[in-house]
């Protein structure tokens, strides 16, 4: 058990606020789940209301250029880069991009650690738990 565990509050949820639950809110319940609050009017008693811990996603690199398809056309940017740059071509294992001063390549791997997509998404493919 972590230092920061609250008593009452399941594993995976985190402790909002102990009071009247509104519309949508999640609360723990008298038998000491969370349940999501459906009624129209705010309770008449206090809860503690509670928030599902999300995970962080996790990806790895694209196995391949088949498996980059998909995501051809949307901008990159090189780490540290603030700029946008473009994916130029693939190879079976390797990522041609176009930047300012011509074209670089990447392994599929390289890639993964050095670009990101325009929305901050690492260059590869998430992986689904």
């Amino acid at each position: 058990m972590s230092s920061d565990k609250i008593p009452g509050v399941p594993e995976g949820w985190d402790l909002v606020a102990i009071r009247k639950p509104i519309k949508g809110d999640w609360f723990i319940a008298g038998n000491g789940l969370p349940e999501e609050y459906q009624h129209g009017s705010p309770s008449r008693f206090c809860f503690p209301v509670v928030r599902k811990i999300e995970k962080p996603a996790r990806y790895r690199p694209f196995a391949n250029a088949e498996e980059y398809l998909p995501h051809w056309g949307r901008p990159i940017r090189t780490m540290g880069d603030a700029g946008f740059d473009s994916v130029a071509s693939t190879s079976e294992y390797t990522v041609y991009v176009n930047s300012g001063n011509g074209k670089a390549r990447y392994t599929m791997a390289e890639a993964f650690e050095q670009l990101r997509f325009a929305d901050g998404t690492p260059f590869g493919v998430r992986i689904d738990e």
